[in-house]
């Protein structure tokens, strides 16, 4: 029976193992899918990545404003039930957003590549200021573990530090402004003079804000109560040296006298919002050195006179520092404008010097206007040349949709590496209102794909265009190919940006090394005797 029973526990316990065992493998395989996961949902640009970046930045600048008015200003008797709520959840929103920042890539700043693995993404953040910026400000969770225990004097005390340390969330506001300039970056060039003015702006009002609260809290240190019964304010809030006891927009609704007299005004509230404004306005009076001669009155106290004099010398560097970006701002606002109406000015001269006729000079100014217009002046050419080779060639492979629109051209045909030849070849033209691309039984081998705008088509003899190019057609290929005239004209009725490839650059391409197959320029650099699938479907192209 002992025997029995010793070997039904050995099974027991082997099952209990290997149960535990089944049960750590199912975790292990679980864990990794929810990184990989959580990566594949924070990739950088991605929308949920900028929707909770945009989410956290909220929690912050709710704790930037608010915690300061909860520290100097509320007290714990008069604080809504509802920002105690908030605060719980936003504390519990923010360790979300600290532990997401060990699995959500990033991107290297010196390779530019997404960093997706797990450890590099961990030695990073556990590296970086942030981690320990997060970790000092999630502490602030303990408080829903404490508070059952902790009760009266200390849990204001308790309260007041969780405060201060979610004040430490304020520090990722540079990072989350550069973060900003790069998702802005990467549609178009941000305005630099004007970006840092918004952050100027942005931090003057966040410090007015926790200055302001700073300066009445400090003040009113010398009273134990802002707020007091109605009996006891004359003598608590009255007759303290405090700057709150001498303006009378605040005693005004607290002073009992005029309650007697004024039906509309309820001494038994504590003006807190009045107690936020009348010091955010006296502050930026400071700031700003602007006096009205109104009732803001001045300092009483040591404390207070100590706190003024350090927000005049603040204010004199930032009121400086306001002026001098704006007038950045103001003097790069027409830079462009400026520049291009100068060059546009010695066009003119050397035009006028050329006794060039006025018809053809208002065309010569309609096409820098629309350069300048659509891309501020700057011509492709320019950029293209002081490209590194591979980042011009990843710039011309955008337009390789359009490219294998033609047959001859089709990926069914052509392999990666000559089609990236071939779309590198390409050419970028503008032409204006008016403008012939090409005449009837002329022979100038360019192929031709309209990016934007539109082009007519017209045969001799008939008035009315035929037909039209859109963007993304394209015309010209068969007479690349094989070298006969132009069946029909082309000219631009609006401004028309095509991608264009001479015969020049075709020719190139064909007599390289690696199209040796081809050909070509023994069959007298066309395609009328290859046997070429993509030249055939050239040919039953225009058949049709």
């Amino acid at each position: 029976m002992t025997d029995c029973e010793n070997s039904l526990s050995s099974a027991e316990a082997t099952k209990t193992i290997e149960d535990e065992s089944v049960g750590n493998s199912r975790m292990q395989r679980t864990f990794p899918s929810i990184a990989r996961l959580l990566s594949k949902w924070f990739m950088p640009g991605s929308k949920l990545s900028l929707s909770w970046d945009v989410f956290v930045f909220s929690i912050i600048w709710y704790n930037s404003i608010f915690t300061p008015i909860r520290i100097f200003i509320m007290s714990i008797q008069s604080t809504p039930p509802a920002l105690i709520t908030a605060d719980v959840v936003f504390d519990f929103i923010f360790v979300l957003d600290t532990t997401l920042h060990f699995f959500r890539p990033y991107i290297d700043g010196d390779t530019g590549e997404v960093i997706t693995e797990k450890k590099a993404i961990q030695a990073k953040y556990l590296g970086s200021v942030s981690f320990y910026i997060d970790a000092i400000a999630c502490i602030p969770i303990l408080k829903t573990l404490l508070s059952p225990f902790i009760k009266g004097e200390n849990m204001i005390a308790l309260s007041t530090n969780f405060n201060v340390l979610r004040m430490c969330r304020v520090l990722h506001f540079p990072s989350q402004f550069s973060e900003l300039k790069k998702y802005l970056s990467r549609k178009e060039p941000v305005n630099e003079p004007l970006f840092r003015m918004c952050i100027i702006l942005f931090f003057t009002l966040l410090l007015m804000c926790i200055f302001g609260c700073t300066y009445f809290g400090w003040s009113t240190a010398v009273v134990d109560n802002i707020c007091p019964n109605p009996d006891l304010f004359k003598e608590e809030i009255l007759g303290a040296e405090m700057w709150v006891a001498t303006d009378f927009v605040i005693t005004d609704v607290m002073d009992p006298d005029v309650c007697k007299s004024n039906a509309t005004v309820h001494c038994d509230s504590c003006p807190q919002h009045l107690f936020f404004m009348r010091s955010i306005y006296f502050l930026m009076q400071t700031l700003f050195t602007i006096g009205y001669g109104d009732s803001v009155v001045p300092s009483k106290s040591a404390v207070e006179m100590s706190l003024a004099c350090v927000f005049m010398i603040f204010g004199v560097f930032g009121y400086g520092l306001i002026i001098a970006n704006m007038t950045s701002v103001l003097s790069n606002l027409d830079v462009v404008s400026v520049r291009f109406r100068h060059e546009m000015d010695t066009l003119s001269r050397w035009l006028n010097f050329r006794s060039v006729p006025a018809q053809l000079k208002d065309r010569i100014n309609m096409h820098f206007t629309y350069l300048s217009r659509k891309q501020h002046g700057v011509l492709d050419h320019i950029i293209f040349d002081d490209l590194p080779p591979q980042l011009s060639r990843d710039l011309c492979e955008l337009n390789m949709d359009l490219l294998t629109k033609v047959p001859f051209l089709s990926r069914h045909y052509r392999s990666d590496t000559f089609l990236s030849h071939v779309v590198s070849a390409f050419g970028r033209r503008v032409y204006p209102p008016g403008s012939c691309i090409q005449y009837q039984h002329e022979r100038n081998r360019e192929l031709i794909i309209v990016k934007s705008g539109k082009a007519d088509i017209f045969i001799g003899g008939i008035k009315d265009s035929v037909g039209s190019l859109l963007p993304g057609d394209f015309i010209g290929d068969y007479q690349l190919l094989f070298g006969t005239s132009n069946q029909v004209s082309v000219s631009s009725p609006e401004f028309l940006e095509a991608l264009v490839l001479t015969y020049d650059n075709f020719e190139k391409i064909m007599n390289h090394p690696d199209q040796r197959d081809f050909a070509f320029r023994s069959n007298g650099g066309n395609f009328r005797t290859v046997d070429d699938q993509g030249a055939l479907d050239t040919i039953a192209h225009y058949d049709e």
